[in-house]
């Protein structure tokens, strides 16, 4: 996979991941900020993002 592939895999897990951890808490009545919510969200993609690509460099060895 190359790295624009890896990319937007991390950016739709990390939008669901979001959407599903912020709605639990929605659910359980516990309040969201929007700011927490961005900062989830970015560090999510970048993580998965990160890990993706070493996953990758791994299996081309």
């Amino acid at each position: 996979m190359d790295w624009l592939g890896m990319l937007k895999k991390a950016f739709g897990t990390g939008i669901l991941c979001s959407f599903m951890y912020h709605g639990t808490l929605l659910i359980m009545g516990q309040p969201i900020a929007i700011r927490n919510v961005a900062v989830f969200t970015v560090v999510f993609i970048l993580l998965y993002f990160v890990w993706l690509f070493m996953v990758s460099m791994g299996k081309k060895r």
